[in-house]
């Protein structure tokens, strides 16, 4: 299969899913999957209880499809699968913590993340990680590899897992976009058409903003939407070869655009016109100019797609692909700013 071919294969498959989620999950339906019963109430019979949302859930899956993406690009490039996975645990280990304890420091708030403070730590990560490899590499005889090619790999994974994880915002109301009626008459004009409204009290943008049921900006679409497209561009380069271009294209649009949006956003996101993580965005664009500009590519190097494919296809990686979608799922996916109230009767029709 060509490259192109395979790019133009998952862009068919993805944005027909994209599009469709953008439309039904703002719908109060689309926030929690289940509740679990988890202590009897004083009065009435009731039962307190833990939900668990489809927020963790679209999360989870978009992180793994990220990691599936960084798995099949590497594997193209003839990095074994231990090393992969020592990549991936090494930098979403720091860069999951880091999406709490920044979020936490900016946002004066426990339970929070950042998909930004994440992003930018993933990047700083990196080069020490491929240096902890490539030492491995050495003394085990493996491949060892270049650090653009890697940093391409990573960003190309990272707009692919966020174009897929920001549905989760779309579930849960969070990341809103500013209201129709606080924009200026030609971004009104442009925006009205592509409004969405959320509905349902447990919502962050009803219960932080109280804007349920009004028409607000679709930043989380847009972001999803352009993240999954410009990912697919520049995976399209780093398997043709062109891995300086890849991270660029990939590294350039993640930070920019998250300078941009946050303009047309209305959740709180620190304090100052210029946010604390659109700062960290701007020094990460010059962060990965400056690694383009002067880490040495190694041009010779070759991606042969079908190995990846047969990488994603081996059994330990379908396990290790389990077991993380499920250790993010359990880390996200139940809710400590939204309870439940739990009734259980007997259906006497049915005995």
């Amino acid at each position: 299969m060509s490259n192109s071919i395979f790019t133009l294969i998952l862009g068919l498959v993805l944005l027909p899913l994209l599009l469709w989620a953008y439309i039904i999950l703002p719908q109060e339906k689309w926030q929690i999957i289940a509740a679990i019963p988890t202590k009897k109430g004083a009065t009435n019979g009731y039962w307190h209880g833990t939900n668990i949302t489809y927020y963790g859930a679209l999360l989870a899956s978009g992180s793994l499809f990220g990691v599936m993406a960084f798995f099949l690009l590497l594997g193209a490039l003839g990095v074994p699968m231990w090393g992969i996975i020592g990549l991936v645990l090494g930098v979403m280990g720091c860069s999951v913590a880091a999406a709490k304890l920044l979020a936490m420091a900016v946002e004066r708030k426990r339970n929070t993340f950042t998909v930004g403070g994440a992003a930018t730590i993933g990047l700083l990560s990196m080069p020490p990680a491929v240096a902890a490899y490539n030492g491995l590499a050495w003394r085990w005889a493996a491949p060892q590899v270049s650090l653009i090619p890697v940093m391409a790999a990573l960003t190309v994974a990272y707009l692919l897992g966020e174009g897929i994880g920001r549905l989760a915002c779309l579930s849960f109301g969070c990341c809103y976009g500013k209201p129709l009626s606080d924009l200026g008459p030609k971004a009104h004009r442009f925006f009205a058409p592509l409004a969405v409204t959320f509905h349902g009290s447990t919502k962050k943008i009803a219960y932080a903003s109280g804007l349920d049921g009004v028409g607000v900006v679709p930043i989380q679409a847009i972001t999803s939407f352009l993240s999954v497209n410009i990912g697919l561009v520049a995976m399209y380069f780093f398997l043709e070869g062109d891995f300086r271009t890849a991270f660029l294209l990939a590294a350039l649009f993640a930070l920019g655009w998250r300078i941009v949006s946050e303009y047309f956003r209305a959740d709180y996101r620190g304090e100052g016109k210029f946010s604390a993580y659109q700062q960290m965005a701007l020094l990460g664009m010059g962060y990965c100019t400056l690694l383009a500009l002067y880490s040495g590519s190694d041009m010779s190097s070759r991606t042969n797609l079908e190995a990846g494919l047969a990488l994603l296809w081996n059994p330990a990686a379908l396990l290790f692909f389990q077991a993380l979608w499920l250790l993010l799922f359990i880390y996200t996916g139940f809710s400590t700013v939204t309870g439940a109230m739990l009734a259980f009767h007997v259906r006497e029709e049915k005995i």
